[in-house]
């Protein structure tokens, strides 16, 4: 039959045993999860860089939309627009012939009131 001590040196080498094998266990689950991680941020980062891609493609596509509108809808009418202004500019007196001509109608309007006191003053004389 085993004795105390037989009994405490089979403990100490199931002791050490289970200890050497909790530490291969943990190293290989240490090993398993730090690959696991590599896998999961290569996927991670490989997701984001398809997403930017996917969003910089819409983007340009969405750009190239807006920029052929404003060519074929708002451009045109900026052209009209400036061809109307060019033409107001073209057919607009200059300020200096209004000034001479607001003058002119001063002048005119003072004639006229003058000439018309003399007519009236002609009416009541005869």
């Amino acid at each position: 039959m085993l004795d105390k001590q037989d009994l405490q040196a089979i403990k100490e080498l199931i002791d050490t045993s289970i200890a050497a094998s909790e530490e291969r266990m943990t190293a290989k689950i240490d090993t398993s999860i730090a690959a696991s991680e590599e896998r999961m941020t290569a996927k991670i980062d490989a997701s984001i860089a398809a997403s930017e891609e996917r969003m910089t493609a819409k983007i340009d596509a969405s750009e190239n939309r807006i920029m052929a509108y404003i060519e074929a809808a708002v451009m045109p009418n900026f052209q009209l627009l400036a061809e109307g202004h060019q033409t107001l500019l073209e057919t607009l007196a200059p300020k200096s012939r209004v000034d001479n001509l607001e003058d002119d109608v001063v002048f005119l309007k003072s004639v006229v009131k003058s000439l018309m006191q003399e007519v009236s003053e002609l009416k009541k004389a005869q």
